[in-house]
């Protein structure tokens, strides 16, 4: 008779997770040092008694319609303003949003079929423009087919503007001390992209504003194979204060130009995060900067919302995010305008192409 199939999984990946040896170091692709992961190498987060203004920004997108040679997506930019616990009113419309369009076109060069698809986008208002990235920026190459399926490209606009957004915020907000957080970590992974995260980068710097990055969640792992956070989490079991710090590494991938750190901004808090700062402006740190830095953080991170992870960051996600529920309005909007156009009649059955999947799972489920 053959054994419970969940029990033995259960039983098999625990043995072969709790055998494993641990080297309490991040597994890297960068070349900048890597630090130990030790209780000893933890540095507590002090109180601050002036809070410094940080900006966070953030973005979302939803697909509105896909077949396998074009995809319409609505996308939204958001920052907001903080110092401490206190909002700061925005000068300026704090969220932009667009639709974009990405369509697949074939070329042969030297003999191969290449796919390129190319991306336009259609802004809200005549001032959301004014913060999207250029279209020439998001045009990519490649020889596979499946691009569009990869849920890659239905982010490609949104990201580009939040690096487009940050640049206004840095211009027009934010001023020596301060501070502006990206969401996620400061690396980059499209084509382009660090053209954009550069332009921020050199701002920032010129105007004296600290370019940081915080991730809600990490694949990264430790050189035996256990989950980055997770594991920092254990080790400051045996830590004495409750909001702290470690260094993890001066660089964790060659398109990432921050300094990683792992930190916990509330003592009541479950939650650890990757943390970066801008690389060449974390080497110039004194401790006390760091901590102000920090301690900056930890002020806005008291909402009994998500405790430990600052307000600004959750107000940002809140107006940034497309709601699965807004995106049945928006696609009734999309077949509205199609029915106006007869060669949609035609070309409504390109997205049928990828529709028979979502049909039978209404039959079945």
């Amino acid at each position: 008779m053959i054994e419970d199939p969940v029990k033995s999984l259960i039983a098999d990946l625990g043995a072969h997770l709790s055998q494993k040896e641990h080297s309490d170091i991040v597994l890297n692709n960068g070349n900048g040092k890597q630090f130990l992961i030790a209780p000893s190498e933890f540095a507590e987060i002090k109180p601050i008694d002036s809070p410094r203004k940080i900006a966070f920004v953030d973005g979302g997108d939803g697909p509105l319609e896909e077949s396998p040679n074009f995809l319409i997506t609505i996308n939204r930019v958001y920052y907001s303003l903080f110092q401490g616990k206190k909002r700061i009113k925005p000068r300026a419309n704090p969220r932009v949003q667009f639709f974009s369009s990405v369509t697949s076109n074939i070329q042969t060069i030297n003999g191969k079929k290449t796919v390129s698809y190319d991306t336009k986008l259609f802004p809200h208002t005549t001032e959301d423009k004014k913060f999207l990235p250029a279209e020439s920026d998001l045009t990519s190459n490649t020889e596979s087919t499946t691009v569009l399926q990869g849920a890659r490209l239905n982010s490609l606009g949104r990201r580009f503007a939040e690096w487009q957004l940050a640049i206004h915020v840095v211009e027009s907000e934010l001023e020596r001390d301060d501070m502006i957080v990206m969401d996620g970590s400061l690396q980059t992974h499209f084509k382009n992209e660090s053209k954009y995260a550069n332009r921020l980068y050199d701002l920032a710097k010129s105007k004296g504003v600290i370019v940081c990055g915080l991730a809600k969640t990490s694949r990264l792992i430790t050189e035996s194979g256990h989950p980055l956070l997770a594991r920092v989490a254990e080790i400051s079991e045996d830590v004495s204060f409750g909001k702290w710090y470690v260094k993890i590494a001066e660089e964790v991938s060659a398109d990432d130009r921050g300094f990683m750190l792992a930190v916990k901004f509330h003592p009541q808090s479950k939650f650890v995060f990757r943390f970066e700062i801008l690389r060449e402006q974390f080497s110039k740190m004194s401790d006390e900067e760091l901590n102000s830095v920090l301690g900056s953080l930890a002020e806005n991170s008291q909402d009994v919302a998500m405790i430990g992870y600052p307000y600004g960051a959750i107000d940002a996600d809140r107006f940034a995010q497309v709601r699965r529920d807004e995106l049945g309005m928006y696609q009734g909007f999309i077949l509205s305008e199609k029915l106006r156009h007869p060669e949609w009649k035609r070309l409504q059955k390109y997205s049928a192409s990828l529709g028979a999947h979502d049909d039978l799972n209404g039959v079945t489920s």
